[in-house]
């Protein structure tokens, strides 16, 4: 598969007017940059605190490949009149797939060694995508995914910018040979063809402006929506066309002298200065990006002086040759190795721990380097097509069925069917010595596992009954008996953590034949006061959730048939302020107390719940499974659980009305000194700190004895 005939060819149009390059030299100065940029993105890693702006290495990397594909390209053009796809993408193979999959491999086994099984589903899924080369788009959708966004890290979250840089050598290609084909038609149809007669003023032309428009569009999506533009390919594109177009302009050559050294150093500054002072704040990639990109551009244009006044001089050293030759592998080993290493350890790495690991990635690196990336790059093995594609065919297959295999160990443990549920010793009902329980946690394994309870962020009971973060509609479901038949209609209100009480609330309903209306929006109280997220950039769902409380407010107050609210929140997460309009004393306390009493005018019954007590910030269930054999690791201290700012649950606790019922869940949680992950091997947390489905379910009799 080729582009036949393009150069020099009076049927296409084009004629070639610059002389043709000869083998491109290898440049000692890039193999400098790819030490830069593993630096910068491994010390970020290890590190973020010191290299806050680390990140910016992997944009060094795009900049880079852009040059050097497309130097090769142009090149092959110019030699062979023709791009043999079949054998670049090969070649792509050969380089970059044995040491890819032999990582792969790798962390698949670690991660079963070592990793809470509550991850390796979400491990399973990415290792997949990785060999796939779709990593990034699944974390694009991760990340504008409420239940996915607190996702704990895998073994092969890096491999996100390996996956945009598998479908840059996919795609570009035929791009420029898009680009060759199509402009001179169009150029002749409208009669400027003199003005795109050459393959590289085609090429020139056609790449500045899709990058043009790719960095228009990165800067747009990154205002928009930050999270997903970090991974998505279209927002990367125009950093491989800068380096193309440096490629093309500059054609195998470089600028020299003092100006030349200037430059270099001047590009040296740019990306040093953008790992230093870049941090997870700064909008990326957008205009930003465009700070270490055109660094990277112009020490690629630039040759300086082979002295120790010049930037070459410093990237050609042997330490940075070195850590170049091995940048791709060292890319490969030091994520994983940091990811897993706390697991084997049991306990966080401290300096000296990383220091250890630093060496370890380097030696695991350099081995991979002279016995798996070169041998196979040059050797026989892999020699022809055929075998090559092969091998990159096998090689995604067998991860593939590795990760299904790894999803299913994650499950194969006890799914709660069994569970001893009427036992006064299943649940909080371990906490009554009158049960004589014994262990207050529960003998043996929780009941479910506890991969089956963390499913539960991924996929929640109630899909779709639940608004997301942005936006002020009501998002609302139907619950419980047919309300022809029910003996009353309760609503449940608040944000995910009255989500988190539907279950209970649903036994409830059985029970006493209700008939439910959920009106639930992520990380948005039922408040009179306005909450604020500090993680927030802007306001924006600070104002939706308030336009939100208001129509829900509304909507109750003339929904006739309600006779119950129930209301929960996860009040110790925000923080609050006055809304426009409304005048409060204490916004935390008095935003909930005014909007219980709009509910109370309005004829409602409101049952409000307390806090749940705060845990020590891990997923429950992924500590439960690093500590199996002792729960008791993942437990807080009663101080730790409540702290100060409890703002729903102090309102409760002081709010009087003969129709407000206070449900308080200190004694269900805790003891006189620790608030438990586990109660009568029921696993109390899905995640760091919404109830799980069966604890909920189990604290249904609670509720009923407080409402009753």
């Amino acid at each position: 598969m080729s582009a036949t005939n393009l150069v020099n060819d009076p049927a296409s149009g084009l004629r070639e007017t610059v002389q043709r390059p000869a083998q491109a030299p290898f440049r000692t100065e890039i193999q400098g940059l790819r030490a830069i940029a593993v630096a910068a993105v491994v010390l970020y890693h290890f590190w973020p605190n010191r290299l806050s702006g680390g990140y910016v290495g992997v944009d060094i990397f795009f900049v880079i490949s852009g040059y050097l594909i497309t130097s090769h390209m142009y090149r092959e053009i110019l030699r062979t009149s023709s791009i043999g796809l079949l054998k670049f993408w090969a070649r792509r193979v050969r380089r970059l797939l044995p040491a890819s999959f032999l990582v792969l491999f790798a962390s698949l086994l670690a991660a079963f060694l070592w990793v809470p099984s509550t991850v390796w589903e979400v491990t399973a899924r990415q290792l997949a995508a990785s060999a796939f080369y779709v990593q990034n788009w699944v974390l694009a959708g991760d990340s504008v995914d409420y239940s996915a966004q607190h996702n704990d890290a895998t073994v092969a979250q890096h491999y996100w910018s390996l996956s945009v840089e598998e479908q840059f050598y996919v795609f570009w290609p035929l791009l420029v040979l898009g680009l060759l084909y199509i402009l001179p038609k169009f150029a002749r149809s409208k009669g400027t063809s003199s003005t795109v007669s050459s393959p590289r003023s085609i090429l020139i032309l056609g790449l500045a402006v899709v990058g043009t428009a790719s960095l228009a569009y990165s800067i747009a999506v990154t205002a928009l929506a930050p999270s997903m533009a970090y991974f998505v390919s279209p927002a990367r594109v125009w950093e491989f066309a800068a380096g193309a177009l440096v490629a093309l302009v500059f054609v195998d050559r470089t600028l020299d002298g003092w100006v030349a050294t200037v430059l270099g150093w001047a590009g040296i500054g740019l990306i040093v200065g953008s790992a230093l002072t870049f941090t997870a704040e700064t909008p990326f990639p957008g205009w930003t990006a465009i700070v270490p990109v055109g660094g990277t551009a112009l020490i690629l244009m630039v040759a300086g002086t082979a002295t120790p006044a010049g930037a070459r001089w410093w990237l050609s050293s042997k330490s940075m040759q070195f850590v170049g030759g091995i940048s791709y592998s060292l890319y490969l080993w030091h994520w994983p190795i940091l990811i897993v290493a706390p697991y084997v350890m049991g306990r966080p790495a401290g300096l000296l721990d990383k220091c250890l690991l630093l060496g370890l990635v380097v030696l695991l690196s350099w081995l991979t380097k002279i016995t798996v990336e070169d041998p196979l790059r040059t050797g026989r093995f892999l020699s022809t097509n055929l075998r090559a594609y092969s091998f990159a065919a096998s090689g995604m297959a067998i991860v593939l069925g590795l990760a299904v295999a790894l999803t299913s160990f994650a499950f194969a443990g006890s799914d709660g069917k069994t569970a001893q549920v009427n036992s006064p010793c299943y649940g909080p009902g371990a906490l009554n010595p009158a049960n004589n329980c014994g262990p207050v946690t529960g003998a043996g394994v929780p009941d479910p596992a506890p991969a089956v309870v963390a499913r539960q962020n991924k996929e929640p009971l109630y899909k779709g009954c639940q608004g997301d973060l942005s936006g002020t509609d009501l998002v609302s479901c139907d619950l419980g008996v047919e309300e022809r038949q029910a003996t009353a209609t309760v609503a449940l209100v608040g944000d995910s953590h009255a989500t988190a009480w539907l279950p209970a609330i649903e036994v409830l309903a059985q029970r006493h034949k209700w008939h439910i209306r959920t009106y639930t929006k992520a990380s948005c109280p039922l408040t009179a006061a306005l909450r604020v997220l500090p993680s927030e950039a802007t306001d924006r769902n600070q104002s939706d959730c308030s336009s939100w409380g208001k129509k829900v407010e509304e909507k109750l107050a003339t929904d006739t048939k309600i006779t119950t609210v129930f209301t929960a929140a996860y009040s110790t997460a925000y923080t609050y302020k006055p809304a426009p309009g409304v005048e409060l004393r204490d916004p935390a306390e008095d935003g909930f107390t005014t909007a219980w009493k709009g509910l109370l005018s309005s004829g409602k019954r409101v049952v409000a719940f307390d806090d749940v007590p705060r845990t020590n910030g891990q997923y429950v269930p992924t500590c439960l499974a690093a500590n199996s054999r002792d729960p008791l690791a993942c437990a807080t201290t009663v101080d730790q659980a409540f702290p100060k700012g409890t703002a729903i649950t102090h309102a409760a606790s002081t709010f009087k009305s003969p129709r407000f019922t206070h449900i308080p869940l200190r004694s269900e949680f805790c003891d006189a000194k620790l608030c438990y992950p586990q109660l009568g091997a029921v696993i109390v947390y899905r995640d760091y700190s919404h109830i799980s489905a069966e604890y909920s379910r189990a604290l249904a009799p609670f509720v009923d004895g407080r409402v009753s």
